[in-house]
C-alpha cells in the first residue's frame, strides 16, 4: 500500500512544524524519513509490522488514541529491534511494542541518545523491553515491560536518565543498572521476575534508588559510590499508599520479604528500622516503606500435562500462581475458557493453542500467556481394505497375484488365503495346488487401528471329479457369551457334493454351510466329514467354539494398580497419585495412611509429618471391586 501521510502546518513559512498521519498499512519507517525537525508522527489505531530506525532528532512518534492496546507495532524481523533510537530530543508514547524476540534485541533500544521522552507505551514479548545503551538525560515514565524474556528495563553506561511510574511485571529480570551513573528511580513497580527483580553492577556510582515498589524474591546490589536507597522523608502519598516519601517497599510474592514483616509502631508508613540486609550491598534503606493492611497481588503461573499429542488430547492444567489469588479465568486457546483452579480440557482438533492465565484477589489480578504452548496433531486416518486379483478361477495348480487396494495409508497387511496359508506382503502372490472354493481375507492397520474385508468363495479352483475331496472349515464366531450363533463356512478341496456337520453339542447339520446356535455355555468340538462319488474325508478341530455365559454387566472386576510420583522426601511433602488399575474402573477410593482419602483418580496428597505411610487403592466398577496395598510405600523424614 501507498504510504498516505495528512500533513497539516503549525507555523507557516520555511521550516514549519507539521503532523504527518500514518494509517494502517501505511509505513512508519517512511514516515520518520520524510519528516524534519519538529515533527509529530501520529499513528492511527491499527498494527503495523515493521523495525523502525530514528536517527533525526527533535521528533514526537505518539498513538493517535493514547491507548497502547490498540495501536501496536510488531517486529518484521525478529532479530531487530523494534524502534532503534539514535538522535536527540525523540518522543515516544502510546504504543504497544512487540516482537523482538532475538537474543540482544528490544522493543526500544536508546543508542548514543539524550534527552529522550519513552512514556505510556506497553512493552512485551521481547528479549529486552527498554535497553537505554550509552544515553544521558532520558525520561522512562509511564512504561509497562512484560514478559520480555530477558530483561524489563536494562541500563547500560547510561547516565543522569530519569525512570519513573514503570511498571516491570513477569519479565526474566525486572531492571537492571549496569554500570551506569547519576540516575534517578522513583515510583516504579518491579514483580513476578523469574531471575531477579533488581540488579545495581558495582560500577554503578551515583544513583538514587526511592519510593519504588520492589515484590521479587531475588533481589541483588553490588556496591557502587554513593548510591542511595532513600529520600528525605517528606509528606506524601507514596507507592504503597503511606502518608511520606522515604525509601522503597522491600516484598516477596510470599509475604516474607522485609517490608511485609516490618515493624511501624508510630504507624507512618515507615519501618521503625533500617532495611540493612539488601543482599550483596553495603547499603541501607533508612527509611523503608511498610503498609500492614497490604494485600500480595497474585502472579500467575501454570503447568499442564501433557503438552501434545493426537487429538482428542485430554490436558490437565496446574495453577502454579503465588500471592494467594481467590479467582482464576483460564483461556484454552480453543474458544473455551474456565474458572475453576485446575481444570482439566480436551482438545479436539489438530493445532498449536496459547494458553493464558488470569490470577485475582483482592489486591488486584495478573495475566500470563503461553504462546503455542499445547499442540495437537491430526489422529492418523484407520485404513479401509480392499484388494482385488489377476484371477478369481482356473483349474489346479492356480498360481494368483493379489493386489492391496486399501485406503488410508496403511503401514502392515495379514492375508489368509483361505487354504491354511498366509502373508504379510503388501502384493503376494500365492498357488493354490487343491481344487476347492476359497475364501480370501485381508487386514490392514496403521497407528489410528485396523480393517477387515473378507470375500467368501473368491477364489474357485477346479479339478478332476473322480479327487477324493479334502474337509476343511472355519467358522465366525469362535467364542462368545450364550446365546452365540455361529457360521461354518466349508472351505473343503475336491469339490465335494455332500457334507455332514457335527457341533459337538449333540446336534448336527447336512448343509453346506450351516448356521448353529449354542444356547449352553461350554467349550465344543466340531466335525466336518465331506464326500463325492471318489470318497469322503473327515477333518475334527478340538474344543474350536468356547461358548461362556453371558455376563449382564460386560464388566470385569478392576485388577487393581498404582504408583506414586515419589516415595521418600522431607516433610512436607507433596505426591500425585496414579491409577494403573486394568478392566477400567470406573471409581477409586484412597487411603494414604495417614487418615486421609480421596476419590478421585489421580489425587495429589500431602503428607504433612515424618513417618512411614502404607497406602491403598480400591478400584470399582459394575463388577465389583479389587483392591491393592502398598504397605510401608512412603517414607517421609
Amino acid at each position: 500500500m501507498l504510504v498516505a501521510f495528512l500533513i497539516l502546518l503549525f507555523i507557516s513559512g520555511t521550516g514549519a512544524a507539521a503532523e504527518i498521519i500514518v494509517q494502517p498499512g501505511s509505513s512508519i519507517q517512511k514516515a520518520v524519513n520524510s519528516s524534519t525537525s519538529g515533527d509529530i508522527i501520529t499513528i492511527k489505531p491499527g498494527t503495523y509490522i515493521e523495525n523502525i530506525n530514528v536517527t533525526k532528532g527533535n521528533l514526537t512518534i505518539r498513538s493517535e488514541s493514547g491507548n497502547p492496546d490498540n495501536t501496536i507495532i510488531k517486529a518484521k524481523s525478529s532479530g531487530a529491534n523494534v524502534f532503534l533510537l539514535q538522535g536527540s530530543n525523540i518522543k515516544i508514547t502510546g504504543l504497544k511494542i512487540m516482537g523482538a524476540t532475538r537474543s540482544g534485541y528490544s522493543g526500544i533500544c536508546l543508542s548514543s541518545c539524550s534527552n529522550c521522552i519513552i512514556e505510556n507505551n506497553k512493552i512485551l514479548s521481547n528479549c529486552y523491553g527498554i535497553y537505554v545503551l550509552r544515553s544521558k538525560g532520558d525520561t522512562l515514565s509511564k512504561n509497562t515491560a512484560t514478559n520480555n524474556k530477558d530483561y524489563g528495563i536494562v541500563l547500560g553506561t547510561a547516565t543522569s536518565n530519569t525512570l519513573s511510574g514503570n511498571k516491570a511485571i513477569n519479565n526474566g529480570r525486572g531492571i537492571h543498572v549496569g554500570s551506569s551513573d547519576g540516575n534517578t528511580f522513583s515510583g516504579n513497580t518491579i514483580q513476578g521476575s523469574s531471575v531477579y527483580g533488581l540488579y545495581v553492577c558495582p560500577r554503578s556510582d551515583s544513583n538514587q534508588i526511592y519510593n519504588n515498589y520492589f515484590n521479587d524474591t531475588n533481589m541483588t546490589i553490588r556496591n557502587g559510590i554513593g548510591n542511595y536507597y532513600y529520600t528525605t522523608k517528606t509528606s506524601g502519598t507514596n507507592i504503597v499508599g503511606g502518608p511520606y516519601i522515604g525509601g522503597n517497599f522491600w516484598g516477596k510474592p510470599d509475604g516474607t520479604g522485609f517490608s511485609n514483616t516490618a515493624v511501624d509502631n508510630n504507624r507512618d508508613g515507615i519501618s521503625d528500622s533500617a532495611y540493612k540486609n539488601i543482599t550483596s550491598s553495603i547499603y541501607s534503606d533508612n527509611l523503608p516503606l511498610v503498609n500492614k493492611s497490604e494485600k500480595i497481588k497474585p502472579i500467575a503461573a501454570f503447568s499442564a500435562f501433557p503438552t501434545s499429542g493426537n487429538a482428542p488430547l485430554n490436558v490437565t492444567f496446574t495453577d502454579k500462581s503465588t500471592g494467594t489469588p481467590t479467582a482464576w479465568k483460564w483461556t484454552f486457546g480453543d474458544g473455551t475458557n474456565s474458572t475453576i483452579k485446575n481444570p482439566k480440557h480436551k482438545y479436539s482438533k489438530a493445532g498449536n493453542y496459547t494458553v493464558a492465565l488470569t490470577v485475582s484477589n483482592a489486591a488486584g489480578s495478573n495475566t500470563t500467556t503461553k504462546t503455542n504452548y499445547i499442540k495437537v496433531t491430526a489422529t492418523t486416518i484407520k485404513p479401509v481394505a480392499s484388494f482385488t486379483s489377476n484371477v478369481t478361477s482356473g483349474k489346479v495348480p492356480v498360481n494368483v497375484a493379489f493386489t492391496d487396494k486399501s485406503t488410508g495409508t496403511p503401514t502392515a497387511w495379514k492375508w489368509t488365503f483361505g487354504d491354511g496359508t498366509t502373508s504379510t506382503a503388501k502384493n503376494p502372490t500365492h498357488k493354490y495346488s487343491k481344487a476347492g472354493n476359497y475364501t480370501v481375507a485381508l487386514t490392514v492397520s496403521n497407528a489410528a487401528g485396523s480393517n477387515t474385508i473378507t470375500k467368501t468363495n473368491y477364489i474357485k479352483v477346479s479339478g478332476t471329479s473322480s479327487q477324493t475331496p479334502v474337509a476343511a472349515f472355519s467358522a465366525s464366531p469362535t467364542s462368545g457369551n450364550t446365546p452365540l450363533n455361529v457360521t461354518f463356512t466349508d472351505s473343503s478341496t475336491g469339490s465335494p457334493t455332500t457334507w455332514s456337520w457335527n457341533f459337538g453339542d449333540g446336534t448336527s447339520a447336512t448343509v453346506k454351510n450351516p448356521v448353529h446356535t449354542y444356547s449352553t455355555a461350554g467349550s465344543y468340538s466340531v466335525t466336518l466329514k465331506v464326500g463325492n462319488s471318489a470318497g469322503n474325508n473327515t477333518t475334527t478341530k478340538s474344543s474350536y467354539i468356547k461358548v461362556t455365559a453371558k455376563n449382564t454387566t460386560n464388566a470385569t472386576i478392576p485388577v487393581v494398580s498404582f504408583w506414586g510420583s515419589r516415595t521418600s522426601g522431607t516433610a512436607p511433602l507433596t505426591i500425585t497419585f496414579t491409577d494403573a488399575s486394568t478392566n477400567t474402573p470406573t471409581s477409586w477410593y484412597w487411603s494414604f495412611g495417614d487418615g486421609t482419602y480421596s476419590t478421585v483418580q489421580r489425587p495429589r496428597h500431602t503428607y504433612s509429618k515424618a513417618g512411614t505411610y502404607s497406602v491403598t487403592l480400591k478400584a470399582s466398577n459394575a463388577a465389583g471391586t479389587g483392591t491393592k496395598t502398598r504397605a510401608n510405600y512412603i517414607k517421609i523424614t
